[in-house]
Formats: structure tokens, sequence, C-alpha cells
């Protein structure tokens, strides 16, 4: 078994307290420090990372099947930012399945209402690693004693803090191949790269697939998928400050969107025959260009929304090539899919990591009492790499 056989939407965990409880979390004071420790805390959606607390709580105990992680790294990752900004909630409410109102304001990222999407307060950051300092009972938890492991415990848990208590079946143990900053960043951008190009697209090899903001970690982490399973990769940017770092690591074909046409250089590049695969985070008119780019039967998968833009796409662009749009959310297809496909991922992404496939450059680092700097800094444009927090020492 692992943390994924029973994985659901970023896992809104039990372990983190109900409101009622967190209230009586806050230090006191004569309380012993021993037994406290350092959290983010947001108390409602916000657009400025300044009203991110840090507050002393109590630190938890592992139960039956848990184990308490001494956190060590967790990145910045945009999702992170949609949880500050309240992004996921805000577009859950549109949902159909979300249109019967509810007293307490809930919404839900399914249909069966099973998995709701948490609402302040709560602790920030969804992914990192550290070492299992304590352990409960059972086999799982107490085979990772002293163990390096990567989480993903997003809010309402959140791993933005000194300890995080989680299910032990949730752990990856990490192999002495994966260093420190690479483990931190163990699910989200590698599992996202590889279930989208692999798993969903299937992208054939020889084939073109369309990359936008591809000078991100997620994007050249693309670059390296293609060279290894042989789909050429059309990284498509901004400008040409990752131009070169593209070029070095394989890209096939780069076009720079503040000095080139996005259609006329896809036209040129394919031959005019246009791609066959497209991923895209960017929306907006990136977007409608994209599609115009996709060959017959093409098909554009959009995974973010960075230019925060409503895609405006004339619907006979893609009826004439009978193109597809589809969106993607990796928790949701996480939740949709079988123990035993997810543990072949799973294993798949771990030995693809120890290769250095997902290999991403950490440019800053923060400490967690300076965690709204860290946000500031991963949102800066024209930022490379990976901003970092650093809760505590090896």
């Amino acid at each position: 078994m692992t943390w994924l056989d029973s994985v659901t939407p970023w896992q809104a965990s039990t372990a983190f307290p109900t409101l009622d409880k967190l209230n009586g979390w806050h230090c006191k004071d004569g309380l012993d420090p021993e037994i406290t420790m350092k959290s983010t805390h947001l108390n409602n959606f916000t657009q400025d990372a300044g009203d991110i607390e840090i507050i002393d709580i109590a630190k938890p105990e592992p139960g039956p099947g848990q184990v308490c992680v001494r956190m060590l790294l967790s990145p910045v990752n945009p999702s992170d930012l949609n949880f500050v900004h309240g992004t996921y909630h805000d577009a859950l409410q549109r949902m159909i399945w979300n249109q019967e109102t509810r007293s307490d304001g809930q919404v839900f990222f399914d249909p069966g209402h099973n998995n709701p999407c948490p609402a302040p307060p709560y602790a920030l950051g969804g992914e990192g690693m550290g070492i299992v300092e304590s352990v409960g009972s059972g086999f799982f938890a107490r085979r990772l004693a002293g163990k390096r492991v990567a989480i993903a415990a997003p809010p309402p848990n959140g791993v933005w803090k000194e300890y995080v208590v989680v299910d032990a079946v949730k752990a990856v143990a990490l192999p002495d191949t994966i260093s420190n900053d690479q483990g931190a960043m163990f699910f989200v951008n590698p599992f996202t790269a590889y279930v989208m190009t692999r798993e969903v697209l299937k992208v054939p090899g020889d084939q073109w697939l369309l990359v936008t903001a591809a000078g991100s970690a997620l994007g050249k982490s693309v670059v390296r998928l293609g060279k290894l399973f042989g789909f050429k990769t059309l990284c498509v940017v901004r400008s040409d400050s990752n131009s070169d770092a593209l070029r070095e690591l394989g890209a096939d074909a780069i076009v720079e969107t503040d000095q080139q046409d996005l259609v006329q250089s896809v036209s040129d590049i394919t031959s005019g025959q246009g791609v066959g695969c497209a991923i895209d985070c960017v929306g907006g008119d990136l977007t409608a260009n994209v599609v115009r780019c996709l060959g017959l039967r093409g098909r554009l998968l959009v995974y973010g929304t960075l230019a925060n833009s409503p895609v405006s796409v004339p619907l006979r662009d893609l009826m004439m090539p009978g193109a597809e749009i589809s969106g993607f959310l990796l928790p949701n297809w996480l939740a949709a899919q079988s123990p035993l496909r997810l543990l072949g991922v799973l294993r798949t992404v771990r030995r693809l990591m120890a290769r250095g496939l997902f290999d991403t450059e950490v440019t800053e680092t923060f400490g967690l009492d300076k965690v709204s700097d860290a946000i500031a800094a991963a949102t800066r444009p024209g930022r490379t790499g990976k901003v970092m927090l650093c809760i505590s020492k090896p």
C-alpha cells in the first residue's frame, strides 16, 4: 500500500483540527514552548500575502497509522497561491453540482459532494519534505520512523509549519538518489508533467507537443520527457530569458512571443500541419492562438490560468480541424484512478526523479517567518527557478 491507495483531491485531511479546536491551539503565555510549533495561518481569502500570519499552535501527535513529519523544505507553487486567493473556491462555485446553496457556503470538487474545497482559516502549503520524527501504531507508520519522506498535505492541513501529521500510507520514502531540494518538489510538477504527457495525451513519438510557459519548472520537465519518450517539444515563451536553457535541455523549437507571431511560427516549424497536442497554463489571448496552432484532430489540455483572463475562441476554430479542448486538474485525475494504476505512476515518477528528469533549480530560499517575501519572489515577473521555504534544518 502507498499514500495513493485512498487519494482524493488534495486530501482535505481530518488530521487538521476543526475551527473550534484551532482557536484553542494558539500559544498562550506560560505554555511550555516545547509542545508548540510555528505555523502559517490564513484567516480569510486575500490578495495580499502580507495577511498571512505566523502563529504558535500545539505540536500535533500522530495517531494510529500516522506519522509526524518535522518539515524541512517546501516549494512555493502556483497552486499554493490559489489557496491564498480563493481561486479554487471561486471556480467551484460555478460548477453545476455546487449550485444548490448551502448555509455554510461549502463547495465541492466532485458532484457526489465527497471532496470539499477547504476555506480559511487554515495553514498553507501543498507539498514538501521532512524527517519522520514520531510514529503511531501500525506497520506502515513504524517502517517510516526516522526516514526522509515527501508528503502532499495541502489546506486545511498545510505543510508550511514545523510539524505535520499525515497518514503513513500518504508519505513517500525518498531514496538517497533524490536530494532534499528535489524531494520537496516530488508531487505537484513531476506528477502533472508525467500524467498530462504520458497518461492523458499519450503524446506519440515524433509528434509535436506545444508547451506554453515553457520556461517554467514544469515546462522544462516536459522537454526532458520529450527527449526520453521521443516526442518533439515546441516551447512557447514570452521572451528569450529561458531560451538558451531550453535549448540545452533539448527543446526542438522555441517561439518567443514578444518578437514572433505564434501562429505563423508554428506553421513554419510544422510545415503547415500544426501540432497534434498542446498543454497550456496561461489562458487569455495566448490560449486562443494556441487553438489555431492545432492540427487535424489536435488536442489542447488546459491546466492553469496564469493570465487570469478568459479565453475567447471562435467555434469554427474547433469545428474545422475537429480539435478538442480539455481541462486538467491533477487531484481530480488522481481520484478517478484505480490504486493499481496510481501505484504504477508513483513508481515511475520516483524512478524518473532519481534519474534527474524533474530536477528544478532552486533560485531563492526563505525562512518560514518570511513567507510573504517568498510569495512575492515566486510571483515576480520573469522569475526563473523555484522559490523554497526552509522550515527547519536537517
